[in-house]
């Protein structure tokens, strides 16, 4: 490889990344800063050799002030299946539990995604999700839109230790009551993932969380995100 291709493969990232924190940009009228750690244990599995079948279970943990209060407890199990070498289709369910300062809301959560990926050296995977969300303390049902944009590239000959940069955007288009519809949160992450055993990884670096506060408020969340993959 040349100087010259060098320095357009490492460019490539650099430009998405860029681009990436212009989406996640702050608004006018943002009132609050915060900061939190979210952590994720993920075993995936799939059937027999050759099956297009795949299945993974996620335990999250995530805080508030630093490490200092807990803010969410969620265990949540999803099912996909390979339609192309590329191209998958899943649905799951998500029971949740969120700890904010007027008490505890109750969330289970039904979802179904499409995703796409492609791509050797640098790899692009674009999901999109429908969720259907239930909070026990709140009427009726809330209807979100999750698309993902997420890419990696190698930072070692190797290939086990790669760059990670996604940009994930909720939408609310659907709920019962007086909820804000359109924009509810993006979330920003840049960070490094390490294979571990061709089956298990860990991802970790910083995720920028920018979300809506009531129908005018806006905060940004500063968070350290460690996520654990266990292959079984």
């Amino acid at each position: 490889m040349t100087r010259m291709e060098s320095r357009k493969w490492y460019a490539t990232p650099l430009v998405i990344c860029v681009a990436a924190l212009g989406m996640a940009a702050p608004a006018a009228g943002q009132t609050e800063t915060g900061q939190g750690m979210w952590m994720n244990l993920s075993a995936q599995g799939g059937g027999s050799a050759g099956s297009t079948w795949r299945w993974s279970s996620d335990s999250m943990v995530r805080t508030r002030d630093g490490a200092g209060t807990l803010d969410f407890l969620g265990e949540q199990v999803t099912v996909t299946r390979d339609m192309t070498p590329r191209a998958s289709t899943g649905a799951g369910y998500g029971y949740y539990v969120g700890f904010v300062d007027a008490g505890v809301l109750h969330e289970h959560r039904f979802f179904q995604q499409y995703g796409w990926s492609g791509g050797t050296g640098l790899r692009v995977a674009l999901r999109g999700r429908i969720e259907e969300r239930f909070v026990t303390e709140l009427d009726g049902m809330r209807l979100r839109a999750r698309p993902q944009l997420r890419v990696t590239w190698p930072l070692a000959a190797t290939g086990r230790l790669r760059g990670v940069v996604s940009d994930e955007l909720f939408v609310q288009v659907h709920a019962a009551g007086p909820s804000v519809l359109g924009f509810d949160n993006n979330r920003l992450f840049v960070g490094i993932a390490r294979r571990l055993t061709p089956r298990d990884a860990v991802e970790i670096g910083y995720l920028n969380v920018y979300s809506r506060v009531g129908s005018t408020g806006y905060a940004r969340t500063h968070v350290i995100s460690v996520i654990a993959v266990v292959g079984l």
